[in-house]
C-alpha cells in the first residue's frame, strides 16, 4: 500500500465526509493510521466524528475514550462539532469532556505565543507575517510552505503561533482581542517596516484583517486566504479603518466563509479602498492549488 501524507488523507478525508461516504473516510484511516501515528490526535477525532455520522455513537465514544487513554485532549469548542451531537445530547460525553477540561487548563498554563523568522540574503523588500489556521501551529511545514517562498521575492518572512491551545501541539484564535494583541507585538518585536502584509488562513486570516481593519495593529495590508468571519462584526471596521487599508483575498465559492468574505470586498470598494477578491469556484475551505506561485505576484499588488 503507497504511503500517503497526512496533507491527503485530511483532503480525501474532509471530501468523503461532505459526499456522505463515512464508512469509506473510516476505513481509508484506518489503512494509514498506523504510518501516520503521529497525527493521532485528529485521527482520533476525525473516526469518533465519522463513525457518528456512519450512525455508530458508540463507536464514536470509544474513539474519544482511547483517545483519552492515550493522555490527549480536546478543547470543548472543538467538542460543539455537529457531528458529536449524538454523544453530547445524551449526556455521555461529559465525563470525558471533564478529564479533556482538566487537561486543557494544564496545558494552557504553559502556553505562549511563538514567533518563526526568516530573512532575506539581502535588504528586506517587505514584511510577511502569517497567522496560521485553527488547531494548526507555527510548526506545521504543510501552511509554511505556502508562505516561506516570498522570501526568494526579497521579504523577510515569520510565521507567528497564538497562545491558545485547543488540543496537544495545536493552537486557534478563539479570543480575537487576545490574538491581535499578540499579533501587534510580534510586530513591534520585527520593527515591522511600511511595506508589511499580515496574512493567514481561516480564523488567522480573520485575525489578520480584523486587527488591520480596526487600527489595532501597525500594518495596512492584510492577505486572507479563506477567511474566518462574520459580516457583523467586520463591515462596521470597514466604515472606519484608515483610508490607506489594502487587502486581497483568496477563497473558494464553496467555502462556507464565501459569502461574508464576498460582503466584505463589496463594503471596501464601496468605502473606496483598495482590495482584490481571488474566486475559486471549485474550491470549499482550503488553500488553491499552487497558492505559493503566486504569492509574489499577490504581496507585489498588496505593497503598491
Amino acid at each position: 500500500m503507497a504511503e500517503m501524507t497526512f496533507q491527503a488523507l485530511q483532503d480525501k478525508v474532509f471530501a468523503l465526509h461532505r459526499e456522505g461516504a463515512y464508512s469509506e473516510a473510516l476505513s481509508l484511516i484506518e489503512q494509514h493510521a498506523d504510518a501516520l501515528a503521529q497525527h493521532a490526535v485528529d485521527l482520533y477525532y476525525w473516526r469518533a466524528c465519522l463513525a457518528c455520522r456512519a450512525g455508530d455513537p458508540d463507536a464514536g465514544l470509544a474513539w474519544l475514550q482511547e483517545a483519552c487513554d492515550r493522555g490527549l485532549w480536546y478543547h470543548d469548542s472543538i467538542l460543539r462539532d455537529p457531528d458529536l451531537a449524538p454523544l453530547r445530547e445524551s449526556g455521555r460525553l461529559e465525563p470525558l469532556q471533564k478529564v479533556f477540561r482538566e487537561r486543557h487548563a494544564a496545558a494552557q498554563a504553559q502556553a505562549r505565543p511563538e514567533l518563526r523568522v526568516w530573512s532575506p540574503d539581502g535588504p528586506r523588500r517587505g514584511l510577511l507575517l502569517a497567522l496560521h489556521g485553527a488547531g494548526w501551529s507555527a510548526a506545521d511545514e504543510a501552511e509554511l510552505l505556502r508562505w516561506r517562498p516570498a522570501l526568494e521575492a526579497g521579504w523577510q518572512v515569520a510565521a507567528a503561533q497564538s497562545s491558545q491551545m485547543c488540543g496537544p501541539g495545536k493552537y486557534f484564535w478563539h479570543d480575537r482581542a487576545l490574538g491581535i494583541a499578540e499579533v501587534r507585538r510580534h510586530l513591534e518585536a520585527l520593527e515591522a517596516p511600511d511595506h508589511t502584509v499580515v496574512a493567514g488562513f481561516s480564523a488567522g486570516a480573520g485575525v489578520a484583517l480584523q486587527g488591520v481593519l480596526s487600527g489595532a495593529l501597525p500594518a495596512v495590508r492584510f492577505l486572507a486566504v479563506a477567511p474566518a468571519i462574520r459580516s457583523e462584526v467586520v463591515l462596521p471596521m470597514v466604515e472606519t479603518c484608515r483610508p490607506d487599508v489594502r487587502g486581497y483575498v483568496v477563497i473558494g465559492e464553496k467555502d462556507w466563509c464565501w459569502q461574508a468574505a464576498v460582503e466584505l470586498t463589496e463594503a471596501m470598494r464601496r468605502r473606496g479602498l483598495a482590495v482584490r477578491l481571488e474566486a475559486y469556484p471549485d474550491l470549499a475551505h482550503d488553500f488553491p492549488p499552487g497558492f505559493a506561485d503566486r504569492l509574489a505576484e499577490r504581496l507585489e499588488w498588496l505593497s503598491a
